[in-house]
Parts: structure tokens; C-alpha cells; sequence
């Protein structure tokens, strides 16, 4: 099968698809297919152009005008050329057979331009860096899609043959042997998940750092606890260890969820019945998912860790200042308990 290296570089992630639909091929074996960015937009709808098939293609003479919608032609046709024609131009040109012509969502052409989203802390503690220079700098590449944004358009073009006079419905409709491949965008779909699946890869989350594997987890860990061991003075209740345990505990989990370690005993029982109790289909959201569980409820227990260490040393300078500190003291103990209760509940594996 032709694989499509579709590159949706947010957070740096390289997806790559292969097409089981001889549809989808047909519209991308030549200089005429659809742009990467088309199936670039398509994944970030919720479409796993993987998994959908030719027989949940459906195909047309007339526009359904909901989902996506590929007009394209059946057979070699020659089509008049529109607009001002240059010296070299011709009056006609040909549109080979399963040229996309354009691309429909929900009645409407879609229209789109090169875009950067702002990237995310990930360069900090995860150890990723960002490279380019100028405007993009600091940021990922993506695609605006949409209708066209007069009257001043950024969006400057239209999937397809991007040929003017073909930009609309009713020119297109006027193409003999024009057909439309009509896509589904219904969430009960098999095909379904992309969106889903990308959205859980960066949902993962620990404190303000994003992460997508195991050992960008372990470097935000270790970050962040040299950190807090750097504040640490007395801890008369011996918090520090219990901190330490459940800290290696979630990396753990979190080697199983997206390291690849083998999964035994309390660490296995975790992971599967944190899947069983959840209705997403594909097991790469149910791990994310749980990696995102875990960096958040560990990254509170460092929370309050840090404000049971910041009541200690408030608790020394009070003694110092008045002479007592019998204020900061009951501060410390309240944050003391918070510290026990994640630690109790991350170690019975009750992420939320």
C-alpha cells in the first residue's frame, strides 16, 4: 500500500498513514492529488485516513453538501479556461482522469494557506528544542482551513486544482463527469479518532510542561523534585521519602503506558482497569489518557509538597521574628495532610 508521510508537527509528532481506500490513492498518485495539507486538516477533523475503506467512501453526481466532500473527474475532460489568460495560455486545458478539483465541507469550498501555531513548553525541562528562525520561530507549522475570509483573504487557495473559475459549486457542477467522494464526519464512524488520538498525545500534561513519551516524564520529574529538594530544611514528618516513592511509582506507570515495559502485578492491574472504565476505542488514547491522569495528580502532590517546605521555612523565620510560631505551624500541618492524601491516593493507583 502507498504511505502518506503526513507530518502533523505539533509538539514534533510524525504521524505516519497508509490508505486501505484505492479511492484516496487514486486522488494522490499524481502531480494533480490533494496537498498533505487536505489529510493534514482531515486528521485534525477526527479522520484516521488509515482505517477508512472505499466501501465508506460514498461517491456521487451531486453533492450530499455535509462532511467532506472530493469533487473530482471520472474520465479525461477538457474544461474552458477562465479568467484573464495570458499570451502562452490556451482557451482550454484538460483535467486528467481522478484529478481533485475541489474540496467541499458541508456544501461549502474550503479555502487554506500555510500556517504556525505558537509551540508549547516543550523545550524547557522536556529537553525538546525548536529550530527556524524569523516568523516561525518559537512556533510549529499547521494549516488554517476554512471558507474564504474576505474581503481581506488569508486564506488564498483551494484543495484541488486551484484553478480559477473552478473555485465554486455551481462552476464545478458545470465539469462533465465530475463525481464527489462523500466522507462520513460522524463521530460513530469507525474511521473516526485521529483528532482524538492527537489531541490525547499532547493532552498529556505535567504541571506547566507538556509530554509524549516516558523519558520526557522522568526528565520533568527529576526537574521538578531537585527542585523542590533544593527548598527542602527540616521535615519533621519525613514527607520527603513518601514524595520520593510515589514519584518512582507514577514512572513506572508511565514506562508501561508509553515506554513499552512490560506491565506486572499492581502496575498491570492500574492500567487495565483504568482502560475497562473508559469508552475510547483505541488503546493509544487510553494510554495517554492515563499518562495525563498521572502527571496531574503528581504534579499536585509537588504542589503541595512545596507549600508544606515554604510553611516549614515561614515556620523557622516566625520563631525567629516573634518567638513562636504557633500560626505558620497549624499551616504546615493542614499542607502535610495534603501531601499524605496524594500520596495514599496515588499509591493505590486512584488517578483521577
Amino acid at each position: 500500500m502507498i504511505k502518506l508521510k503526513d507530518i502533523l508537527n505539533e509538539n514534533h509528532i510524525l504521524i505516519t498513514e497508509k490508505f486501505s481506500a484505492g479511492k484516496l490513492r487514486a486522488l494522490t498518485n499524481h502531480w494533480q492529488g490533494l496537498e498533505a495539507q487536505f489529510f493534514m486538516w482531515g486528521a485534525k477533523l477526527g479522520v484516521e485516513w488509515d482505517k477508512i475503506t472505499d466501501s465508506e467512501i460514498e461517491t456521487n453526481a451531486k453533492p450530499k453538501k455535509k462532511g467532506i466532500e472530493i469533487a473530482y473527474v471520472d474520465k479525461d475532460v477538457k474544461v474552458p479556461t477562465k479568467g484573464k489568460k495570458g499570451y502562452w495560455s490556451d482557451n482550454e486545458f484538460t483535467l486528467k482522469k481522478f484529478t481533485a478539483v475541489l474540496v467541499l465541507k458541508d456544501g461549502k469550498p474550503m479555502w487554506w494557506t500555510h500556517d504556525y501555531a505558537p509551540a508549547n513548553k516543550v523545550q524547557t525541562v522536556t529537553g525538546k528544542r525548536l529550530t527556524g528562525g524569523g516568523y516561525s520561530k518559537g512556533k510549529v507549522a499547521t494549516v488554517d482551513v476554512g471558507t474564504r475570509d474576505l474581503p481581506y483573504p488569508r486564506r488564498n487557495k483551494t484543495f484541488g486544482i486551484n484553478q480559477l473559475g473552478y473555485q465554486s459549486l455551481p462552476s464545478v457542477m458545470k465539469i462533465p463527469g465530475i463525481k464527489f467522494h462523500h466522507i462520513n464526519l460522524d463521530e460513530e464512524q469507525p474511521y473516526m479518532g485521529a483528532g482524538v488520538k492527537r489531541q490525547m498525545r499532547q493532552a498529556a500534561q505535567f504541571g506547566a510542561s507538556k509530554f509524549t513519551t516516558n523519558d520526557e516524564f522522568k526528565r520533568i520529574n527529576q526537574s521538578y523534585f531537585d527542585e523542590l529538594l533544593k527548598k527542602r530544611l527540616n521535615d519533621p514528618k519525613k514527607l520527603a521519602e513518601k514524595v520520593k516513592k510515589s514519584a518512582n511509582f507514577c514512572q513506572q506507570i508511565i514506562d508501561a503506558a508509553l515506554g513499552g515495559v512490560k506491565a506486572t502485578g499492581k502496575i498491570k492491574k492500574i492500567i487495565d482497569g483504568f482502560q475497562s472504565n473508559r469508552t475510547t476505542a483505541t488503546q493509544e488514547s487510553d494510554a495517554y489518557a492515563l499518562a495525563s491522569a498521572v502527571g496531574d495528580d503528581l504534579s499536585q502532590l509537588y504542589r503541595y509538597y512545596g507549600y508544606y517546605l515554604g510553611a516549614l521555612e515561614q515556620e523557622k523565620q516566625d520563631k525567629i521574628k516573634y518567638g513562636t510560631a504557633d500560626f505558620t505551624r497549624s499551616e504546615a500541618e493542614g499542607y502535610a495532610k495534603d501531601v499524605q492524601r496524594y500520596t495514599i491516593q496515588i499509591q493505590s493507583g486512584k488517578f483521577r
